[in-house]
């Protein structure tokens, strides 16, 4: 079989399949990719058996036929070819690479495995989708995703809560117990979600490599997994079973006192007082006044650091409340606006907060008990 491809479509389209294949797993055909060549289309698939992606491009082949291959071997060896079209041709399990440019004299030939073994990812129809402009779920994951755990022994917080309150309506919410992120966008067309889903943080990453490159999105649930397709590309993925815990429960109705402050000049003075502050619980202080927040933090035998910022309060006398730097940080980091309002609750409730101008992206972060510092 005789395969002709654009050499820079083709290393594309490899990087995104093999982005969820690890080198370090024991079935030996898990390490490739699995290539498939049917009317001059050549898909290629990549998967772990907990996410799986396929993506296709357009050749010129004088035979349907599969093989796989080791992704990362075959894209470090066309990253030293000339551009332009590259020819594979591929005989039993080997596979040979050549450039039509006739510029490279070399005789390069790697040896994949039986593709019959390899995991298949089913078409789907996806006749129940939501449909949403990739752009729009990209800003729901990325600006959320900050909020969930990376090593938590509760896998419900290793992912990202999606649901539905409303028609034409989805919301993404993520958390980690201590701090939690949430958005809510209005979709295209009717959103057929029951009940909520947890999307496992590795697949919401890898959503997040594809979603800005594509016009439109398809997304559907099905009782265990998710299907998104973008484009020319489907990640299907397991979805984490489990029960989201209430999040509506920790957002407060009412305010000790709300502030507004400009983000820019909140974050500078952050990464200041950050030096003053050590691991795990990157602990601060921030006194709430009527025009002015002080930001305080001290690290024994390191020294100390203080910094006022201005903003506009209704506060009536002086709140303290003891936060961890680095959620905040986190969060600041997402907020494109001028200003982000922060909503005080008590010295050990929550912090809520928003941008001045988008009261759909919401972020509570928990207290921190303050004693001398």
């Amino acid at each position: 079989m005789l395969i002709e491809v654009d050499k820079t479509q083709l290393i594309k389209a490899i990087t995104i399949a093999d982005s969820v294949v690890s080198s370090k797993s024991i079935n030996t055909l898990l390490t490739q990719c699995l290539f498939s060549i049917t009317k001059d289309t050549l898909v290629i698939t990549g998967t772990d058996n907990e996410i799986g992606i396929k993506t296709d491009i357009d050749v010129v082949a004088d035979e349907s036929g599969s093989f796989t291959l080791s992704g990362k071997r075959l894209v470090n060896l066309l990253k030293e070819f000339p551009d332009g079209i590259i020819v594979l041709e591929v005989n039993g399990y080997n596979v040979s690479i050549s450039s039509k440019s006739g510029l490279v004299k070399g005789q390069y030939i790697m040896v994949g495995a039986s593709a019959e073994e390899y995991p298949v990812i089913r078409d789907f129809s996806y006749t129940n989708a939501i449909e949403i402009e990739p752009k729009t779920l990209y800003e729901m994951l990325s600006k959320t995703v900050h909020a969930a755990a990376n090593d938590s022994v509760k896998p419900i917080f290793n992912g990202v809560y999606v649901s539905s309150e409303a028609e034409k309506s989805l919301t993404v919410v993520a958390t980690d117990s201590r701090r939690l992120s949430m958005m809510r966008k209005d979709t295209k067309g009717n959103v057929t979600l029951k009940e909520g889903v947890i999307i496992p943080l590795k697949t919401v990453n890898e959503l997040l490599h594809i979603l800005n490159e594509h016009d439109t999105c398809l997304i559907e649930f099905d009782e265990s997994r998710c299907h998104v397709k973008a484009g020319r590309t489907e990640i299907v993925s397991r979805l984490i079973d489990g029960q989201f815990p209430d999040y509506k429960q920790v957002i407060p109705n009412d305010y000790l006192l709300k502030s507004v402050v400009e983000v820019k000049r909140l974050k500078e003075a952050l990464n200041r007082i950050k030096i003053f502050t050590n691991e795990p619980s990157w602990r601060i202080l921030l006194k709430f006044s009527s025009n002015v927040l002080v930001i305080e933090a001290s690290y024994p035998d390191q020294g100390e650091g203080r910094e006022e910022v201005p903003i506009e309060s209704d506060a009536n006398e002086t709140v303290t409340v003891g936060i961890n730097v680095q959620f905040l940080l986190d969060l600041l980091k997402e907020i494109d606006s001028y200003s982000v309002v922060i909503g005080v609750t008590g010295i050990m409730s929550p912090l809520v907060l928003h941008p001045e101008d988008n009261k759909e992206f919401l972020s509570v972060i928990m207290p921190i008990q303050i004693r001398s510092m």
